[in-house]
């Protein structure tokens, strides 16, 4: 089963993109049969790398690098040290490598250049209980574009990856950093933590005692991070939003315009999602299966990722559990 939806997903990232290149360069163009309503990004190369041969074992601080999220993904590395001292890492995922790869063997590439990816990554998880630190993992990363297009592009490839895998009840939970991120910047850094921790544990109460005396702008945080809903929840916030977040609201909204009916029926506008805002500049989301307690997949736009790594790039991406896809398969009965 899992040797299937590897084989699977990886090839339908590849199907979705028009031209397919191997790790080597090597390849021809050839037609695919793309996704209703589905077009690449406008005026842009449309040639994919497989990339093949990315390091399982990291230094430290070059997997730290990469990491999406705050100390406490840190903390679930699996460290060890070599025979010269140095403190190595098992890969937590694949961003790190990716980002090195661009800088480097795809440093004199045109822009943008796509990736896709797929392999196993290690990682301490206590809430994952007896399963294995072990995690397989495909994604595509799509880098030097910026572009409203761009963000599209990846949202519609993981919802054509879920239906290919024959999924039928997933939905995307999709949020823009920019909404939340100049009431947060308003906020003394000294409360921020707090702040966000119970935005993510929706606790109005708290949130209405701590921001009782706060700017206009920070109380904002009192509404924003509690819609949750299709487009009408989106343009029932836009009039009362700070100017701040109305960039971010927009561009969801223009996102939306642009999906076809299908997909819109998978997608869900949540814009209380805090983890991974130090980390996504713009569009963000988690995608999650009916009937499993985690999400299977996430992605967005980390635009500050690649000058990490020597070339700056911007950058949007999406990265599939495919343990959780197979195990939503094999309850529904799938084959």
């Amino acid at each position: 089963m899992f040797a299937l939806i590897l084989i699977l997903c990886f090839s339908t990232l590849v199907d979705n993109w028009p031209q397919w290149r191997g790790p080597r360069g090597q390849g021809v163009s050839e037609e695919k049969n793309l996704p209703t309503e589905w077009t690449p990004t406008k005026n842009i190369n449309v040639s994919v790398v497989g990339v093949a041969g990315l390091e399982v074992v990291e230094g430290e601080k070059v997997v730290g690098r990469g990491l999406r999220g705050g100390p406490e993904v840190g903390e679930r590395l699996i460290r060890f040290i070599d025979r010269d001292g140095r403190v190595l890492a098992l890969r937590y995922d694949f961003t790190a490598s990716i980002a090195r790869v661009a800088a480097t063997t795809f440093a004199q590439a045109s822009n943008p250049l796509r990736l896709c990816y797929a392999g196993g990554v290690f990682r301490q998880e206590p809430e994952r209980g007896n399963r294995p630190r072990e995690t397989l993992q495909a994604g595509a990363e799509l880098l030097g574009e910026s572009g409203l297009d761009a963000d599209i592009e990846i949202v519609r490839l993981t919802l054509e990856v879920a239906r290919s895998a024959g999924l039928k009840e997933f939905q995307l939970n999709l949020g823009q950093a920019e909404v939340l991120s100049g009431g947060l910047a308003a906020i003394a850094p000294d409360q921020r933590t707090a702040i966000r921790h119970w935005i993510d544990r929706k606790d109005r109460g708290n949130l209405t005692r701590a921001l009782a005396r706060a700017t206009p702008e920070a109380r904002a945080l009192l509404t924003l991070p509690f819609v949750i809903g299709r487009r009408a929840a989106l343009e029932a916030a836009l009039p009362s939003a700070p100017q701040t977040a109305r960039p971010g609201l927009e561009s969801l909204l223009a996102l939306d315009a642009k999906l076809s009916h299908e997909d819109r029926k998978h997608v869900v506008y949540d814009l209380g999602e805090v983890r991974g805002l130090d980390y996504y500049t713009g569009i963000h989301f988690e995608l999650f299966i009916a009937g499993t307690g985690r999400a299977a997949g996430a992605g967005g736009r980390y635009d500050d990722l690649m000058g990490r790594f020597g070339r700056a790039r911007p950058a949007v991406g999406v990265s599939l559990d495919l343990d959780t896809i197979a195990e939503a398969l094999a309850a529904a009965g799938a084959t």
